[in-house]
């Protein structure tokens, strides 16, 4: 049996995929199943783990037609064959640091749901640490009144606490975020334990951003930061500093929110209150992910 479960949902980003599927194939965890979850994907996706999988038999293709918005029932048909103790996601565009899914696999070690640091990549550059400090009950209620800070690459949560959910990746309504309503409804279950990482684990590449390049120049992108994970400047210099300065910073954000404890419930509400505690905590999380990457004070140019 497999030890981890790692689902990757595509669409068409085709070559994309490549450098988000090696870096799943290149972790220091081993012990994987990985489930590429297609969603009406092109001819390019099929021969490109088709590929894969001949040569690592741990990569098993779910070839699906275009599923409603972002085939989200097709990632739930694919965990119900899952084996592993924990489940990781992997974005087709992202990638991940060798060390993610052990780091996960600390952090889940006494918990039921996750997350990491996720660095995202600026056009410019330079990287922005996405902190989170779930461990805060504000933190959690701003999360379910409607404000995401984990994307889907920075998440794992074990198996058996997805399969005691109402529902699981469901269609997810017009206007709100797919995965934002996959951590709402793990973060409404009466006893979740949660913990967040301080380590970054992986790096980020918005789409949105990008929106205007072309596909060879966003591979480009990613095979020239996937060289440079290997690389000893970023082995000796970038990634300790990225793990100091990211560490700090979930320390301060963490120290912050206490304080703002007495107003968990408030953030829930659609009242105005509750927007004005969503923004606090919103604008105290932009604040310490400025800090972190300013103590850090990187770039990739």
């Amino acid at each position: 049996m497999p030890a981890v479960t790692v689902l990757i949902p595509t669409h068409d980003h085709g070559a994309l995929l490549g450098p988000a599927l090696r870096s799943v194939q290149d972790q220091t965890v081993g012990d994987l199943e990985i489930f590429v979850v297609g969603d009406g994907v092109p001819d390019v996706t099929r021969e490109l783990v088709a590929e894969r999988a001949r040569d690592d038999r741990r990569i098993r293709f779910f070839d699906n037609p275009k599923g409603t918005r972002r085939g989200e029932l097709h990632r739930h048909a694919a965990l119900t064959e899952a084996r592993g103790a924990i489940v990781c996601y992997q974005a087709d565009d992202d990638l991940w640091l060798p060390g993610h899914v052990e780091e996960l696999q600390r952090a889940l070690a006494g918990a039921d749901f996750a997350s990491t640091v996720a660095l995202q990549v600026e056009l410019g550059g330079r990287v922005f640490p996405w902190l989170a400090a779930l461990e805060a009950g504000v933190f959690r209620a701003v999360t379910q009144g409607g404000t995401n800070f984990l994307p889907l690459s920075a998440v794992g949560h074990t198996l058996a606490a997805y399969r005691a959910l109402p529902h699981g990746w469901r269609t997810t309504p017009e206007g709100t975020f797919t995965d934002l309503y996959m951590w709402q409804q793990f973060l409404a279950q009466p006893g979740l334990r949660v913990a967040s990482a301080a380590r970054p684990t992986l790096l980020h590449f918005a789409t949105p951003t990008r929106a205007d390049w072309t596909p060879e120049q966003r591979l480009a992108e990613l095979e020239d930061w996937a060289a440079r994970l290997t690389g000893e400047e970023w082995r000796d210099h970038l990634e300790p500093a990225l793990v100091a300065g990211c560490a700090a910073g979930v320390v301060r954000l963490r120290r912050r929110l206490r304080l703002l404890q007495p107003l968990a419930g408030v953030a829930r509400s659609p009242s105005r209150g509750g927007r004005l505690v969503r923004r606090g905590v919103f604008q105290l999380w932009r604040l310490e992910m400025r800090r972190a990457r300013s103590q850090a004070s990187l770039s990739a140019r």
